[in-house]
């Protein structure tokens, strides 16, 4: 079976914080520790090469220009990339893609499926979507979908999600009966409703939401979204950054998705993601994590999940029935630097990969 890999640069990853919006690149081998500051990243360019002998394999990289440098992008759309995003205009998926891009276009698109489908028919040439939050973990469902869609992983940013209680002009918060928003934004913000008192009404997105209030003329609801959602349907904010604080920071990281993979640049650092299951045995997991260790690779983040197509592990007879998981893990390189290549035949080696 083939591994399923996806690469995207690590100098590209923009992390905005509440009142300053900033960028930064970590230095591969040093993990959490020092950080530089990292300028903005604007267009990219295609065409790369795999790595021999892994099917699936995916690399990529974006690019960058300097301030008042014409995008090195070629898109369809003269040179403003078109970006699908779940969700309507104001959407938090719009500015992240905003953030990354600030020339780009966004494109709005109603479900998870038509936002990947969206780059592959050639309707868009980007797409984004969110794929963990400070507060919910990863969003599993989007992670199911990064593996099984083709496309292939460019770029990522992180934003603060900062939700406003949004109504028409001249409601008062007292008058509000029901607050509408996606589902996980009106759980983030469960201290706020509880003392209001309201009736909740999830939607499928929370800037959805704000264009239904002003649509329908709601003047009994408000809705939970982005300050630009107001801003986007003539809304006014009636409370800002209304999640449950005790919970702490509300970020959120996001992925660029593209239909090709980027060439490699030796002088650029990369992070690539990798999904993999184990052969049950004792001590199999500390023998994929060698892999990387015996050639000082630096590993960012690993979790596991129960695998979905075969869930239950064959353990022998009378030994109890175990799960079968599988593994999703980034590591600091790029699938063309010469380390990577040994670790990752290394590792198919002793792991079954799907």
């Amino acid at each position: 079976a083939a591994m399923r890999a996806a690469t995207s640069e690590w100098r590209a990853t923009r992390c905005a914080h509440p009142g300053r919006a900033s960028g930064s690149r970590s230095r591969p081998g040093h993990g959490g520790g020092r950080h530089e500051p990292a300028r903005p990243r604007r267009g990219w360019r295609s065409a790369g090469r795999g790595v021999p002998g892994l099917e699936a394999a995916k690399s990529s990289e974006l690019g960058e220009s300097s301030k008042g440098e014409s995008s090195k992008f070629s898109s369809r759309w003269m040179n403003v990339p078109r970006v699908a995003y779940h969700g309507a205009p104001g959407a938090f998926s719009s500015l992240a893609a905003r953030e990354l891009l600030p020339e780009c276009e966004p494109v709005a698109c109603e479900t998870l499926e038509l936002v990947t489908e969206s780059v592959a028919q050639w309707r868009s040439d980007l797409a984004i979507l969110p794929i963990q939050n400070t507060l919910e973990g990863t969003l599993h469902d989007i992670q199911d979908r990064l593996v099984s869609c083709g496309l292939h992983i460019v770029g990522e940013v992180n934003i603060p999600v900062i939700h406003c209680l949004l109504a028409l002009p001249g409601t008062r918060k007292e008058d509000v009966k029901t607050v509408l928003s996606h589902s996980v934004a009106l759980a983030q913000c469960s201290t706020l409703l509880k003392g209001m008192g309201s009736v909740r009404e999830a939607v499928f997105d929370t800037a959805y939401a704000a264009k239904v209030i002003k649509a329908e003329g709601k003047t009994d609801a408000a809705a939970i979204a982005s300050k630009e959602a107001a801003e986007e349907f003539g809304l006014e904010v009636l409370a800002e950054d209304v999640h449950d604080k005790e919970r702490g920071q509300n970020i959120q990281r996001y992925l660029l998705l593209a239909r090709d993979p980027m060439e490699y640049d030796a002088v650029s650092t990369y992070k690539t993601s990798i999904v993999f299951t184990l052969d049950e045995g004792s001590g199999q997991l500390f023998k994929a994590l060698s892999v990387f260790a015996l050639r000082d690779m630096n590993i960012t983040k690993i979790e596991s999940r129960p695998l979905r197509a075969n869930p239950l592990l064959a353990t022998g007879e009378g030994a109890p029935t175990q799960f079968n998981y599988i593994f999703y893990l980034d590591y600091i390189g790029h699938t063309s630097e010469i380390k990577c290549q040994q670790a990752m035949r290394h590792l198919q080696e002793i792991t079954p990969f799907f």
